[in-house]
């Protein structure tokens, strides 16, 4: 029976009893499970968080496009033009968020929802 004491970077030790295979398959088990994590690790370091809708409402807020009424079709027009492509209905939500939060106000104008400051 072959024995084996190892003891990894991080300082955790390691003891194993078993046939040589047994302890070269432990070992290629390990190996191969604590790479990808690392490999991981860097991707999640380098990407940039995501942009949320509420996120590009409250910065069209900071510019001021909101102090005029603005309907959905509108806000998606501007959104368009900054690059970023929403369907009118994945907009609802969270412009009705918007304004359960008190962020932007509601009202009905010419039988259609719009939105201001």
């Amino acid at each position: 029976m072959a024995k084996a004491h190892i003891t990894t970077p991080e300082g955790v030790t390691v003891k194993l009893e078993g046939t040589a295979e047994e302890i070269a398959a432990v070992i290629r088990q390990a190996g191969s499970k604590s790479a990808p994590e690392k490999a991981s690790s860097k991707a999640k370091a380098t990407t940039k968080p995501r942009t949320t809708v509420p996120g590009l409402v409250d910065e069209l807020k900071d510019e001021g496009f909101f102090k005029q009424p603005k309907t959905l079709g509108e806000i998606q027009k501007r959104l368009a033009d900054l690059g970023h492509h929403y369907p009118q209905t994945a907009l609802s939500g969270p412009m009705q968020a918007q304004c359960k939060q008190r962020n932007l106000r509601r009202f009905k104008k010419d039988k259609k929802y719009v939105y201001a400051q």
